[in-house]
């Protein structure tokens, strides 16, 4: 991969994301972007025009960074041993303000990515994958100690190599856009990363990932242009901007950073590049995160990325309530149950994390659930209560963290993950269980003490 100069933005631009590693392998695009077909990625074939007509109809835009940077079109070289990765944001998470029609998650049943090739066509060889979660900011925030993790949610896709279009007749470099048609059961991905608007970067939003396994000049399509489109544009109802270079409308991808991580194979993020990898187009810094000196000076560091959903993958909301009353620890502690993230499934389809915060420090306790309330003294002296009715099934015994005296503990669980292992609990999707936490306080009647509750609705 023949790498090139960009000219660097202005100093104190530089110095505005500074986390991010800079690169250089940034190439005009040459030509015209040609527009590729709509694939059907079950079967691997080009679907007729009237369904690519039908799909682009009714498809609701969740996710849209098409916009050129105002500077050029330019696309990013990229190796068979790196992993590019991006991110974004899906509004309509519980508890945030979302744009009419979103939802809570997303049956994804569309999406379109660009890049430039000089293989021949029916060789072009890349991966896709989709994360609910970011795993580590990037684009002039301190990066996560470690890339995000691309096997624990998600879809990953292998795009159909016999039907995507490749370089010139002359094998010359050519650039395509191409849409890939999930049918009606597509993959979910949850809205604001965990199904719940957190007002967190690194929760709210979702990472995809690029891998291009040709050995010919190749890479993918730069896009993004913060500064003359809208936030957002081309998603829901929000209008689409008018593209810098080319007049089209286009999409400005919400909550996309000026930066991205590269992942090299073999590769721990800050150790440098990997001797036993091989990985001669890998960036010099090895696996970590990356830009390209910074917008407007220089192209903006986000990837061609257009998603869209019909409509929600269950339809079931992230309902939990509290009910009966936490009791009084020797410290004054009141422990209260939340549901911190996720959304409680029959599926197991990701995590959902209930916790018990407020807790006595330095201790330990657990997590119980059952399926029927109560509201029970624990003992005649103790202002705690029993609140799960018995039969209830106990999660493992956890330090609570924290400091001695003082109420910063924490229990949690993972609640997906834990029904997932139980092949008798007699709830089904729409159905209600309950949740508490109990853990020790040795001044306390019976030694312990006991939380709040929390009744949880189970979605499909």
């Amino acid at each position: 991969m023949v790498r090139s100069t960009l000219i660097a933005a202005a100093a104190a631009m530089m110095c505005g994301a500074g986390f991010a590693q800079q690169v250089d392998n940034v190439y005009p695009v040459p030509g015209a972007v040609q527009r590729g077909p709509v694939i059907n990625l079950r079967t691997g074939q080009p679907v007729s025009p009237a369904r690519e007509a039908q799909v682009r109809a009714v498809t609701n835009y969740i996710y849209d960074n098409t916009c050129t940077w105002t500077g050029g079109g330019f696309y990013t070289g990229t190796g068979v041993c790196e992993d590019y990765i991006d991110e974004g944001r899906i509004p309509g998470g519980i508890g945030g303000t979302a744009p009419t029609g979103a939802t809570t998650d997303n049956n994804v049943t569309f999406f379109e990515v660009g890049y430039c090739t000089a293989a021949a066509a029916g060789t072009v060889d890349i991966k896709v994958g989709f994360y609910d979660s970011l795993g580590g900011q990037c684009g002039g925030f301190p990066p996560a100690p470690i890339p995000p993790a691309l096997t624990t949610q998600g879809a990953v896709f292998q795009l159909p190599i016999a039907t995507m279009p490749g370089g010139t007749s002359t094998g010359g470099l050519q650039c395509w856009v191409v849409g890939f048609d999930l049918g009606n059961t597509g993959f979910c991905m949850l809205s604001d990363g965990d199904g719940i608007y957190d007002n967190n970067a690194d929760l709210d939003r979702f990472n995809w990932s690029w891998q291009m396994d040709n050995t010919v000049t190749q890479g993918i399509l730069l896009s993004g242009e913060p500064f003359a489109t809208i936030p957002g544009s081309c998603t829901y109802n929000v209008p689409c901007s008018a593209d810098p270079l080319y007049g089209n409308p286009c999409g400005s991808g919400l909550a996309n950073d000026d930066g991205f991580w590269i992942n090299v194979d073999n590769d721990l993020a800050g150790g440098g590049l990997s001797a036993g990898t091989g990985c001669v187009s890998a960036p010099g810094g090895g696996t970590g995160c990356y830009w390209f000196g910074g917008a407007p000076g220089n192209p903006f560091s986000g990837f061609y990325m257009k998603m869209g959903n019909n409509g929600s993958c269950g339809g079931c909301a992230a309902t939990a309530v509290n009910y009966c009353t936490a009791g009084t620890t020797s410290n004054g502690c009141n422990a209260t149950m939340t549901l911190q993230s996720g959304i409680p499934s029959a599926s197991n389809a990701g995590p959902a994390i209930v916790a018990a915060t407020n807790v006595e420090g330095a201790k330990t306790g657990l997590i119980f659930y059952g399926i029927a309330r109560q509201a029970t003294a624990w003992s005649p002296t103790s202002s705690s209560f029993l609140c799960v009715k018995s039969p209830t099934i106990r999660s493992g015994v956890q330090a609570t963290g924290g400091t001695a005296n003082a109420c910063d503990g924490t229990l949690s669980l993972d609640i997906n993950a834990a029904l997932a292992l139980q092949t008798g609990f007699p709830v089904a999707a729409g159905g209600l269980f309950d949740i508490q936490a109990w853990f020790r306080d040795p001044p306390a009647p019976k030694t312990t003490h006991l939380s709040d509750a929390l009744e949880i609705t189970l979605c499909p």
